[in-house]
């Protein structure tokens, strides 16, 4: 008989020797996850709070063999499957993983061998280590971890940035699409999984895309618009508002999530209501935090720095969403990604697989763009792009002023198998609340259309606009999107809250930045005296505003950090 499953995995962890016959299985509560580390070969499948362990689990199906999972699992997982698909990965059958979904990642144990791996679309991230016989691995790096690390300096200093990237020294990580094969001394890792082009006929028209794009997600939200209520977060942008479209088509019971802003420079809200009012979608609006209360969370287990501005928000609208009822959470995540400009220039121009007519025309309208004329003519080379542009880069990078100059540190890394930021919120505020969280941009086929795109309908350059994601902005219009949301162009202010609310409470920072025992400034990365100079200074505390709070936000992560990673005797 198959086993239903109705909520995710939030992550699995282990630790086993090699060689190994004999290894202690056993279900654990997401929130009791660190208190279980018992000495020995032992693997440990974590669960939503409350939920009941299986009646036929995954995790030990016949003698000696197990499968953990983190995230969403298949809707039918009979035991009979997963024991067949042990044995298959456990002669090296790898391309037998697939059958668990794109979006899954998870363990298996044998006798032989410890296979860890990370579906193809998977959110889900599993890091690892291998070492003096033992194969280590967790969906939290500080198990990992057998006291406080020795951080790289720059890549904490780039984490003070904003930038999302990995922090933990000496640990790896699986990429989506690959996996590691563990006996305790060494690894190897190949690949299982990968996407590949969708095949599209050449020259496809720009409207074309947008017709198959819309249909790929039609077919991508399917499954969820069948799982019961469900929620969109709205920001009020063409991503999400183009997800909800596809939920309504379906006629899903589905909510919509608007994280208000009470500062006009900020407020998405008209635009979200024009969404929900033309879709017929009811519309949940989450209140800020208001301007006298804290910032920064009381509570907070980081796996990783959630180094971005907007926690106590999306913590705020998580409690909200939780308390309605709803399990399953959609965004628009990805949709940057999927249809945005990874990397463009003049020679995306003169390569693209487009109709000569359009060619000419994306031409012209790059010589009337923001963009100067030297740099237009620079991105003539293959290597070059507008967007990887240092003086570009300059122009819009965040105010670090506090920080200790790292004059050898190159431009901004972007990281996209990283998603440490994604990573931390999933296991640090969705999945507490029992939330799955899914982005329907980054299924399997849309990411296909993605690979097939030419760079030259990333971006349109028309009346001295660059117009991002031109895709996504007729799928959108195509479904009935209000216009005002897929004709707008520029950003809002998204900032503003954040610099009014440093304006307002420099105290906050400098009691976590500023003390005799903050872990930044011994490491060489705060500057105590350019802090204490930005912080006395509004203007320069506006300028400086987000990056100081990433930076206190990191900051937390390290002091939290360093009360969860003592030795645990026996281990």
């Amino acid at each position: 008989m198959a086993v239903q499953y109705l909520t995710e995995f939030p992550g699995c962890s282990g630790r086993v020797a090699a060689g190994a016959t004999v290894v202690d299985h056993a279900y654990v509560p997401f929130g009791a996850r660190r208190s279980h580390r018992p000495p020995g070969s032992y693997v440990r499948q974590w669960l939503p709070e409350g939920t009941a362990t299986p009646a036929s689990g995954t995790l030990q199906p016949f003698s000696h063999a197990s499968l953990s999972l983190a995230g969403p699992p298949p809707r039918e997982l009979p035991p009979e499957r997963v024991q067949s698909l042990i044995r298959d990965v456990d002669r090296g059958a790898y391309a037998a993983l697939r059958q668990l979904g794109p979006d899954v990642a998870g363990a298996i144990v044998t006798p032989r061998r410890i296979v860890l791996f990370r579906g193809v679309c998977s959110a889900d991230q599993l890091f690892f280590r291998a070492s003096d016989g033992w194969t280590r691995w967790s969906s939290d790096p500080r198990d990992l971890v057998d006291g406080p690390p020795r951080f790289d300096h720059e890549t904490l200093w780039r984490a003070c940035r904003g930038e999302d990237v990995f922090v933990f020294p000496g640990l790896e990580r699986l990429s989506p699409g690959r996996l590691v094969v563990a006996d305790g001394w060494s690894t190897h890792t190949e690949t299982y999984d990968e996407i590949t082009e969708l095949p599209i006929p050449r020259r496809t028209s720009l409207r074309t895309y947008a017709e198959v794009g819309y249909e790929l997600l039609r077919e991508e939200t399917r499954r969820y618009a069948s799982a019961g209520r469900t929620g969109v977060l709205l920001s009020g942008g063409v991503d999400s508002a183009t997800v909800l479209a596809a939920l309504a088509d379906h006629g899903a019971d589905v909510t919509a999530y608007h994280m208000r802003s009470t500062d006009p420079l900020a407020d998405e809200s008209p635009r979200a209501r024009e969404v929900c009012r033309a879709l017929s979608v009811p519309l949940v609006t989450v209140d800020p935090p208001g301007e006298d209360e804290p910032y920064f969370p009381d509570r907070h287990d980081f796996p990783l720095p959630f180094n971005h501005v907007w926690f106590r928000r999306l913590d705020l609208t998580a409690r909200r969403i939780a308390q309605d009822g709803v399990r399953t959470l959609l965004t628009g995540l990805d949709g940057d990604i999927v249809f945005g400009p990874l990397r463009y220039g003049l020679y995306d121009v003169a390569v693209a697989d487009v109709l000569w007519r359009e060619r000419f025309a994306m031409a012209n309208g790059l010589l009337s763009s923001r963009w100067e004329l030297s740099r237009i003519i620079r991105s003539l080379r293959p290597g070059r792009s507008l967007y990887e542009d240092p003086e570009a880069t300059a122009e819009t990078e965040r105010a670090s002023d506090f920080l200790v100059p790292a004059p050898d540190a190159g431009p901004e890394r972007y990281e996209p198998d990283s998603a440490a930021q994604e990573h931390t919120l999933n296991l640090t505020v969705w999945r507490p609340y029992d939330i799955h969280c899914a982005k329907p941009w980054g299924g399997r086929d849309l990411r296909r259309l993605s690979a097939r795109l030419p760079n030259a309908y990333r971006v349109i350059p028309y009346g001295g606009r660059t117009i991002d994601k031109p895709v996504l902005r007729l799928a959108a219009a195509r479904r009935g999107v209000p216009s005002c949301v897929w004709r707008h162009y520029g950003r809002d202010w998204l900032g503003s809250p954040d610099e009014t609310w440093c304006l307002r409470h420099p105290d906050a920072i400098a009691d976590i930045l500023g003390g005799t025992d903050t872990r930044l400034t011994a490491l060489g990365i705060v500057d105590p005296h350019r802090l204490a100079t930005v912080l006395a200074d509004p203007r320069a505390l506006r300028r400086n505003a987000e990056n100081l709070l990433c930076t206190a936000m990191v900051e937390l992560f390290l002091h939290d950090l360093a009360h969860k990673t003592a030795p645990v005797p026996g281990t």
